[in-house]
Order: structure tokens, then C-alpha cells, then sequence
């Protein structure tokens, strides 16, 4: 029979090496990055969930969550997505087994509802959908739904005709007018360009602080990297790039210094990060979501941008049941 066991800390290399070497983790759901947050910032409630043969088959990147007086079971607020993760052996049978243990756990732990962000199918080395099928199955439902925009890499030739004109137009400008692209440590310049970015179009800050950052970069340096495009030796834009597994570049943070819109630096940076990804064998380049507020807002302009390179739709969806 399966049983789950609340995630201790003392358990955090087995949880690790499982997600390493499961079928749709990334190292976003690994304790080595979700315990780069304060310990005071996040209540973990994450679990561990055990065959019959008392063998790790699945985990559940989980946080206590408030709403009102509602206690919340939900997927760690401090990534974009968490699910369920699981092994090779998890099966229809084991699902089906998985999600009313689940519901007891936390009906038996006084939640009030379970809220999971799972992880997009791009992700997936191998299908998961029995998990998805489970969770309807006993009543999830679906909250929200947000839209993000991927290339497929492994389909993409090197030649540029899945780019839109003006992005091939853009790109060959930037060169002509000596715009250089190339991989930096200095995330001190970048998050400059960023926050001036955001506090600009959307007066609102970076998610994460400078220390943090580099904290990150610490932690994952070669699946953490800092592409940026240079003219006349200053950084003008950039992109922070989290290869999240061995199958998709993540464009964490991308920002752009509008004093230098016109050199249209961004269009020859994707042109060379997807080339990147095509040459070592990456199966998405995955721009992130163009949606807001739980996908109840299209930005209509950052999807023109990102489909302008031949990026197209990746549904990241959130299932929650009311206990």
C-alpha cells in the first residue's frame, strides 16, 4: 500500500537524486534550489510518497498557503511550477492509488483545499498524463489556466524561415551595426537594465534580489546562464537562461535597455540562443507566460514579440480541490 511521509530536511540528497532521475522533474522541484529561499519566507509542507515496496515513487514540492481563514496545500509558491514528480514506474494503477492518499493527507492535516502547478508537457521526458487523468478523476478541476510560448527546437532547422521578417530584418541590422553577443558573469549590470525595465513598463521589481541571483548561479552554474548583447563594450539586453533539465532552455528574466531600441539587440540574441539550443541538443527554447493574473490578462504585445521567432503556445495549467 502507498503511504506519504512529510519532507525532512535530513532527506534532501534522496529527494534530490529522485528528481534528478525522474520523468518530468526540473531542477526547480530539487531541494538544492527551493532552499535558496529564507527559511521564514515559505511554510514547507512537501512530500515524499511511497510504493508498497516502501520504495520513493513520486514527490510533491508543497508550501502551507492562507486564504482568509482557508489553509492551502499548494505547490511551492517560490517556483513556476511544482506537481507531482515522479519515476519511471509510475503507472496508471499507482495514480489512481497516488491521489486519494493525498486528499486523506490533507483533510488529516485540517486544509481546507490543494492547489498544484504542474509542470508543462515540454518538460516531460517521458508521458505523465496519468497524473492529470487522476486528478480529475477524483474531482480536481482546473483554476487556472496561463499561456506561455516555446520553440521546438529539434524541429527547427538552422535556417531562420520559422522567424518572422521583421525579426530576421532586426537581426541582421544588429549586426551590421556591431551589436556583439556573448555569455557574462555581470548580473550586476543586467539586473540594473531589468529593474529600470520593469519599473518603466510595469511598476513592479524584479522577483529576485541581486544576492539572490548570484546565489542561484552559485548553486546551478553550469544550468544557469547570463546571455548578453554588447555595443561598444556596454551590456544593452540580456537574458538569464535556467536549463531547467536536459530538455528545455527557460528564459527566466529578459530585459532590454530602451535608450538602445533602435540597435534591436533582442531579435540577434534569441537568433543566437536558439542556435545555442539547436547545437547542444535542447528540445524547447521556452519563453515563459505572456498572460497575467492567473491567465485572466493576454499581453497581446509580448506574445506578437515572442511568435515573431517562431515561439508558439505552451498551456501551464493548476488543478485545486476544495476539501
Amino acid at each position: 500500500m502507498m503511504r506519504i511521509k512529510v519532507y525532512d530536511e535530513d532527506l534532501k540528497d534522496r529527494w534530490d537524486e529522485f528528481v534528478i532521475k525522474s520523468r518530468n522533474g526540473t531542477f526547480m522541484q530539487q531541494r538544492h534550489f527551493l532552499n535558496y529561499h529564507p527559511r521564514n519566507r515559505f511554510m514547507d509542507h512537501s512530500l515524499m510518497v511511497y510504493d508498497e515496496h516502501d520504495q520513493l515513487t513520486a514527490v510533491i514540492p508543497g508550501a502551507i498557503k492562507h486564504n482568509g481563514e482557508k489553509r492551502l496545500l499548494s505547490s511551492y509558491p517560490g517556483a513556476s511550477h511544482g506537481g507531482i514528480v515522479i519515476d519511471l514506474k509510475f503507472n496508471t494503477a499507482r495514480a489512481l492509488a497516488l491521489v486519494p492518499i493525498l486528499i486523506e493527507h490533507c483533510q488529516a492535516n485540517n486544509f481546507h483545499s490543494i492547489e498544484l502547478k504542474m509542470v508543462p508537457r515540454i518538460y516531460h521526458c517521458w508521458p505523465c498524463d496519468e497524473i492529470d487523468f487522476a486528478l480529475r478523476y477524483y474531482g480536481f478541476s482546473l483554476s487556472s489556466t496561463e499561456l506561455a510560448t516555446a520553440l521546438p527546437l529539434k524541429e527547427t532547422p538552422f535556417k531562420t524561415h520559422y522567424m518572422a521578417e521583421s525579426a530576421q530584418r532586426n537581426r541582421h541590422k544588429a549586426e551590421k551595426l556591431g551589436v556583439t553577443i556573448k555569455e557574462s558573469s555581470d548580473y550586476k549590470t543586467f539586473r540594473n537594465i531589468l529593474t529600470n525595465n520593469l519599473k518603466q513598463r510595469h511598476k513592479t521589481h524584479p522577483t529576485h534580489t541581486l544576492p539572490e541571483i548570484v546565489d542561484l548561479t552559485q548553486r546551478y552554474p553550469q544550468s544557469i546562464k547570463l546571455f548578453a548583447a554588447y555595443y561598444e563594450e556596454d551590456m544593452i539586453s540580456g537574458v538569464v537562461a535556467f536549463l531547467l533539465n536536459s530538455r528545455v532552455i527557460n528564459c527566466f528574466y529578459i530585459a532590454n535597455n530602451s535608450e538602445y531600441q533602435h540597435l534591436r539587440s533582442l531579435d540577434l540574441l534569441f537568433y543566437r540562443l536558439i542556435n545555442w539550443g539547436i547545437e547542444r541538443g535542447y528540445h524547447y527554447l521556452d519563453w515563459g507566460i505572456s498572460t497575467e493574473n492567473k491567465g485572466k490578462f493576454v499581453n497581446q504585445g509580448l506574445f506578437r514579440f515572442k511568435e515573431k521567432f517562431g515561439g508558439r503556445g505552451v498551456l501551464r495549467e493548476t488543478y485545486s480541490l476544495d476539501l
